[in-house]
């Protein structure tokens, strides 16, 4: 597999009069490789985990490939050997005690810092956005690294101030419980809570897992090495360092640092609105890069052949590559070597993508345009993701750089902040100016029905509706509504299907993780690392907590349901009345359907809570009912809710869409891998047997 991404005389090729010809070709690549005197210093979900894997996963496959490489006799990247470290004098090992320490504490004390305000802002209802919360599980994991003996300190106190917290905090859950029962009310509450909780603490356990007790910096001074090799001394490095390193820009991190010009690029390659803030051609990225990796594995399942050509195509087009004006071989070929390198060598979306959009030739192999796509990137994107080849290596990171990545992320953080509060800002004077445009049109209706038929036919708009093309904008508001809805749906049918999905996916995360620490001492005794390498106090610690809250939310999940032990009854009542062909009792059916309602419903509610327009309000529930049939899912509308309130962005309802059937397809497939997975446990625990 041998194909490349565009040449340069063709910059799309989708015609020589398409939107990429000429001039513009130039200008895009211009976007993307900024010069380096315009780089800027910039650094790097929701509550519900990211499809990425943990730290633990990641190290665990880096360690499989090594071995299996070792154990086949294939090329192994190692660093030239120099000469070890001079011996220190005293005053020397002294000094250097000394800078260890001071930046210890003074990592301890941004972190706690940064930690306890974000805290305070969950407390107090506020929610955090991607970038906050990741800030926040790294400031946690960092505390708790250092002083592992808080975990015995912290998460007791939180669980025991957690009643405490919600009357003092009553903001921290949404406001439309409409419960009865106080005592229901409450164990919902803290049954929301506990399973946040829970969630977020297995995160920072994966992310303080392991501790190499014989740890050296050997990761980092390689990556160093390596990015000197391809942007100063033009040195090529060998395609084994380009595919291991390449590997470690995922696609957040690198969208998250990009400059606005390669994001508006991006943005064009895959035929998306361009115009916006950052923020939104950010979330707009990210949901089409999670939708092509979809797609990637659903046609690496049925194989390339199973397309036909119209098929072909449109992935090559939706993927950056030619698309028109080759032969169905190329398209074929093109298409199954970006699948080699993104399933299986496992090269980010946002890499591949990037370096089709800089128009390199034909004639650069795979490993070449990697390298020339990494020299573009912003150097706080290097930064980080120096940090995570040590962290997945199990290297030590020093204090001092890790204060530094701190602090340069804290710094973007305000600055989007920043750029948020303005453009809530220009929002509402936006809307002011829309209310007294209309306040002063009003007025004028009488002389405009005053006027002749024919200055009418003059004044009349003849253009096309091109409005389901783009869709009808819903505001942040609108979310929000959209949001209190659901929650006020859910209470009236005493649902508890999504907790109960959560609890799951926690526990089936648990149990990864301990079959992943087995699998790690297994591979690490094939190299006898076995003793140097241990799980850290603190990640055991964590991890106990976490197993008793998953048994506390089971046990609140249980009494909330022996409540509806009594509404079980009144519906044998009903069927039983059914029978007779008498009525049912009012409002019954409402109580016993599924988590799926109606249009209508959803509608209804919403109107309860705030006075909307009835064709933007049917906009939105079309848009969330994806096969048409009249129902919505409540859990689905709440996931694609949660995925937009965290970016704090106005969307379009066919881009709302989009992301309902996205998510679709994730679930389908996360079902598909843990049946298989499932499968070959029960076929090597039967070959073991």
């Amino acid at each position: 597999m041998v194909a490349a991404p565009l040449p340069a005389v063709f910059p799309r090729a989708d015609g020589p009069g398409g939107p990429w010809a000429g001039l513009d070709a130039l200008r895009l690549r211009a976007a993307l490789v900024p010069p380096p005197t315009r780089w800027g210093v910039r650094g790097l979900h929701t509550s519900r985990r990211r499809p990425d894997d943990s730290k633990v996963e990641k190290s665990l496959r880096s360690l499989k490939e090594h071995n299996k490489k070792m154990e086949d006799g294939g090329p192994v990247y190692s660093p030239s050997t120099e000469a070890g470290p001079a011996r220190r004098t005293v005053s020397q090992w002294v000094a250097d005690e000394v800078k260890h320490y001071y930046h210890g504490f003074r990592l301890l004390w941004i972190d706690t810092t940064i930690a306890g305000r974000m805290l305070w802002r969950v407390l107090n209802g506020q929610t955090l956005s991607r970038r906050e919360r990741r800030q926040f599980l790294r400031t946690c994991a960092d505390v708790f690294r250092l002083l592992p003996f808080l975990v015995f300190i912290i998460v007791p106190f939180m669980e025991f101030l957690l009643p405490v917290a919600l009357k003092l905090f009553p903001n921290m859950l949404p406001s439309t419980f409409e419960t009865k029962s106080k005592k229901e009310e409450r164990l919902k509450k803290e049954l929301r809570v506990k399973l946040e909780m829970a969630k977020f603490l297995q995160d920072t356990v994966e992310e303080i897992a392991l501790r190499n007790k014989a740890s050296k910096s050997s990761v980092t001074k390689e990556f160093s090495t390596f990015f000197q090799m391809i942007r100063d001394s033009g040195e090529r490095p060998s395609n084994e360092q380009i595919l291991r390193f390449s590997k470690l820009f995922e696609d957040e991190l690198t969208l998250d640092n990009l400059t606005r010009p390669q994001l508006v690029a991006l943005c064009r390659l895959l035929e998306l609105q361009s115009i916006g803030t950052n923020n939104f051609l950010r979330f707009q990225l990210i949901m089409k890069l999670r939708t092509i990796r979809a797609d990637d594995k659903l046609i690496a399942e049925e194989g390339v052949e199973s397309l036909n050509v119209t098929e072909v195509q449109a992935a090559c087009r939706v993927r950056g590559m030619r698309s028109l004006g080759v032969t169905e071989d190329r398209l074929r070929e093109q298409l199954s070597q970006w699948l080699e390198l993104h399933l299986k060598q496992q090269i980010p979306t946002s890499l591949l993508l990037l370096s089709r959009a800089m128009f390199l030739p034909d004639t650069l192999s795979p490993a070449d345009q990697l390298k020339t796509t990494l020299q573009t990137l912003p150097e706080m994107v290097t930064r980080e993701a120096e940090l995570m080849a040590a962290e997945m290596e199990l290297s030590k990171v020093d204090h001092k750089s890790k204060v530094e990545s701190t602090l340069q992320e804290e710094a973007v953080i305000r600055q989007d902040n920043k750029e948020r509060e303005m453009e809530r800002l220009a929002d509402a004077a936006q809307r002011t100016i829309r209310v007294l445009i209309v306040s002063w049109l009003v007025p004028q209706e009488g002389e405009l029905l005053g006027d002749s038929s024919a200055s009418n036919d003059m004044l009349r708009d003849s253009a096309p509706n091109l409005e389901g093309i783009k869709g009808e904008e819903i505001t942040k508001e609108e979310i929000d509504l959209l949001s209190d809805a659901c929650s006020k749906l859910k209470e009236q049918k005493r649902l508890l299907t999504l907790e109960k999905e959560e609890l799951e996916e926690l526990k089936d995360d648990v149990q990864e993780y301990n079959e992943d620490l087995e699998e790690m001492k297994k591979e690490l005794s094939k190299t006898g690392q076995e003793e140097v390498v241990e799980e850290s106090k603190a990640s055991k610690r964590l991890a106990k907590r976490v197993d008793r809250m998953i048994l506390r939310v089971g046990k609140i999940i249980g009494e909330l349901e022996k409540d509806k032990e009594v509404l079980e009854k009144d519906k044998e009542v009903l069927d039983g009345q059914l029978e007779q062909g008498s009525s049912p009792p009012l409002g019954l059916f409402h109580t016993f359907r599924e988590n799926l309602v109606s249009i209508d419903e959803l509608i209804a509610v919403m109107k309860q809570i705030q006075n909307i327009p009835e064709h933007k309000l049917q906009s939105i529930a079309a848009a969330l009912d994806d096969n048409k049939d009249g129902k919505i899912d409540i859990d689905d509308v709440i996931k694609v809710v949660e995925l937009i309130d965290k970016e704090d962005i106005d969307i379009s309802t066919n881009q709302v869409a989009d992301i309902m059937v996205m998510l679709q397809k994730e679930e389908k497939l996360n079902e598909k891998e843990k049946a298989k997975e499932k499968a070959e446990k029960e076929q090597a625990a039967q070959i073991s047997g």
